[in-house]
């Protein structure tokens, strides 16, 4: 018979190979995880005080190339299983960690990363979409709110994430050549070639700038804040 976990789908019968029963199994215990701090989240919200007449989005386990993704037309929440990416996605894990880098490390690098930062800054987007963020082009704006979102979320439950992160961040901004064109303004960049950055290699490089921008916000405001500060 046939089975979806986490909108994959995977063979189920007596002949199925060791290695792809247990990489169902990682992937089904990823949505769980997940699931959990997708919870977390919203109950974060909650007791801050507000509420979201949109259900929390579902959590779907898959190869998602940006590690992570909020689907506003079917309230999902996509964020990426390492057993199903690639070797080059698994790579800039790799890199981050530097010569030498074990897979263990590349992978705790990753779940720092993916399962950590890049999900709630997902989660932020779900944020934007209960509070009627509109999808008019400013993609610049509703990039750094999300970041600004998991900046004030990780800055409360989890300062050694926040300072980690930022390290990873500052470190792309420190290698990574500036893509904008000489006297163009960054945020009408980004805004006007947005479709193109997206999977490009320069798009690092704006995430990376926008959440150092976050960081260095003062005085840093709460969670509370950013969320009563999400406005269309």
């Amino acid at each position: 018979m046939a089975v979806v976990v986490a909108g994959i789908g995977v063979s189920v019968c007596g002949a199925q190979a060791p290695g792809a029963a247990a990489s169902a199994a990682a992937v089904e215990a990823t949505r769980v995880t997940m699931t959990a701090l997708r919870d977390a989240f919203v109950k974060a919200t909650v007791d801050a005080g507000f509420t979201c007449k949109i259900a929390p989005p579902a959590v779907v386990v898959m190869d998602v190339p940006s590690y992570g993704n909020y689907d506003v037309e079917t309230n999902t929440v996509q964020t990426a299983g390492w057993e199903l990416m690639s070797e080059r996605e698994r790579g800039l894990f790799y890199q981050i960690v530097g010569p030498g880098a074990t897979e263990e490390q590349a992978r705790a690098e990753f779940e720092t990363a993916a399962h950590h930062w890049i999900f709630v800054h997902e989660l932020g987007h779900w944020w934007q979409a209960c509070r009627g963020v509109p999808h008019d082009g400013r993609h610049y704006a509703k990039e750094y709110g999300a970041n600004r979102i998991a900046a004030a979320y990780w800055r409360e439950r989890d300062p050694a994430l926040t300072a980690h992160m930022r390290g990873v961040f500052e470190q792309v901004l420190s290698h990574a050549p500036n893509p904008v064109p000489a006297g163009q303004d960054v945020e009408t960049y980004f805004d006007a070639n947005y479709e193109t950055l997206g999977p490009s290699p320069a798009y690092p490089w704006f995430q990376s700038r926008m959440t150092v921008t976050a960081f260095e916000e003062k005085p840093e405001p709460t969670f509370a804040q950013v969320l009563g500060e999400t406005k269309p």
